[in-house]
């Protein structure tokens, strides 16, 4: 029987914290949290917040275009 490599199963993507999400994103946990209410994907239980990076970074794509368009935290 031969293998389909495209068909093969993947391992589900992690989850990831706010923190390496914020890392990831080159942004703060604070940017993160505010576009929560905005419809930022995540997992959450207990209080803790998990998220998939292709699913924030496509959220991303369809909020705000091309990631040089992604409004970034302004400096107190």
């Amino acid at each position: 029987m031969n293998r389909d490599p495209e068909h093969e199963h993947q391992p589900p993507e992690p989850w990831v914290t706010k923190r390496q999400l914020a890392d990831h994103l080159s942004v703060t946990p604070r940017w993160i949290e505010l576009q929560q209410p905005l419809g930022l994907p995540r997992l959450s239980t207990g209080g803790m917040s998990r998220y998939r990076i292709s699913e924030v970074e496509a959220w991303l794509r369809e909020r705000y275009g091309s990631p040089a368009q992604i409004p970034q935290p302004r400096s107190p």
